[in-house]
């Protein structure tokens, strides 16, 4: 299991605000917003998986146009680069984390069927529910990163504060897609997600450092809204997250913050009765 994992608990709380949704909204209040109580799925108003999924390539700090530039950035290394890389030696550069951490963040949003998990759990096809199912990868995403910073000091905790920022940038970009304008909701709005992300950090820390009845007992609270009566499913669900944070574990230092190469595995496994 991760390796600083008994050391996590509360860290992530402590440190996240650095990459707040808060302090991120500071500096972008002179733009446009949407309406949060619409997107949280307060009202009737639901969002497709696919209208989510949608990335905007015209957004100058968007993830994918930071993911072309590296990629573009990788085809253009010179012998020396290559020769550095294949001999093991770690370029810990702050721009290379901050391009890992949005490669990270959009190996979630990119390549997690959404739509399984609504249809398996019975979520609604809600902003809010999205948001559930990208913090809980994301979580894992940052213990990952803390295990990271265990033995590489502060790279570690940069990385995982670049994760959360990246994901506060994509949560902005996604609200401005809807239609419903109603700036004067947005700032308390995405101080109450902000609040809930931070607690839900927590929680999962403390389920994850403990038995498989503490995590399922925190997913049962956050990600399922205490509305789940079914215990497979919840059984489902622990496993799942055990088996992605061992995925995790086991990825090298480069595979994981170098040059990612995460391959999350699906919530069912094909060869499993549903």
């Amino acid at each position: 299991m991760i390796r600083a994992t008994n050391r996590l608990v509360g860290s992530l709380y402590c440190e996240v605000r650095a990459g707040s949704a808060v302090n991120l909204l500071k500096h972008s209040e002179t733009q446009p917003h949407t309406g949060f109580a619409y997107l949280l799925g307060s009202g009737n108003a639901h969002l497709t998986c696919r209208t989510m999924q949608t990335r905007q390539s015209s957004t100058g700090n968007g993830v994918s146009t930071i993911s072309s530039k590296f990629h573009d950035d990788e085809a253009n290394d010179g012998f020396l680069k290559r020769f550095i890389k294949k001999m093991g030696w770690i370029d810990n550069s702050s721009a290379r984390l901050r391009m890992s951490s949005c490669l990270l963040y959009e190996s979630i949003v990119d390549h997690i069927n959404y739509a399984e998990f609504f249809k398996h759990f019975a979520m609604p096809d809600t902003f809010n529910t999205w948001f559930l199912i990208t913090e809980l990868h994301v979580w894992m995403l940052l213990v990952r990163s803390m295990a990271e910073g265990a033995e590489k000091g502060a790279a570690g905790r940069f990385l995982r504060n670049c994760i959360v920022e990246t994901m506060w940038n994509d949560v902005t970009t996604r609200a401005k897609q809807l239609t419903m304008d109603n700036p004067s909701v947005v700032r308390p709005q995405i101080q109450q997600l902000s609040e809930q992300f931070q607690a839900a950090l927590i929680s999962y820390d403390e389920g994850i450092s403990y038995d498989d009845k503490a995590l399922a007992a925190a997913l049962w609270r956050r990600f399922l809204s205490g509305r789940c009566d079914d215990y497979e499913k919840l059984e489902l669900l622990v496993g799942y997250v055990r088996k992605q944070v061992s995925m995790l574990d086991q990825l090298s230092r480069y595979d994981f913050a170098i040059k990612p190469a995460v391959k999350w595995s699906p919530l069912i496994d094909e060869k499993r009765p549903t």
